[in-house]
């Protein structure tokens, strides 16, 4: 190859990460945009999810970290009668009018994120404390 092909394919290769890196801050700012005080996005709910209880995502069954946490979040809502169910995985519709890329792009941030995934009424925060799921949860049930 000479000089000016590696030239080429050296500078698309630059763009190309340039232009990734980009799209990443846009949509890290988009997040940020529909994030409330406690760290929760705005996002739709998964099929089969209610807006009047929690959802809390995680491997079950399972001795890792993020697993063992899910539970624990789970006996905390059960021991406060708070409505909430575990699953171990959820599925999304696009919703209409919606950008497939930016929501996929969004979902994937969002669900691979740190476990467990909670939802509460339309929003999800990837790894919450005990407290920002009962505030979550208070102000969605008002």
């Amino acid at each position: 190859m000479s000089a000016v092909k590696y030239l080429m394919v050296g500078a698309a290769g630059v763009a190309w990460l340039a232009w990734n890196q980009h799209q990443a801050h846009v949509e890290a700012a988009a997040i940020a945009a529909l994030t409330d005080e406690r760290g929760f996005v705005e996002f739709g709910m998964p099929q089969g999810a209610k807006n009047n209880e929690v959802l809390i995502v995680a491997a079950q069954n399972c001795p890792k970290e993020g697993a063992v946490r899910a539970d624990r979040l789970a006996r905390e809502m059960a021991e406060r009668n708070i409505r909430y169910r575990r699953s171990s995985g959820v599925s999304f519709s696009v919703p209409q009018n919606a950008d497939v890329d930016s929501f996929v792009r969004r979902n994937n941030a969002i669900m691979n994120g740190e476990v467990p995934i909670v939802f509460v009424n339309g929003r999800v925060k990837s790894n919450p404390g005990l407290d920002e799921v009962i505030a979550e949860y208070a102000e969605a049930t008002q």
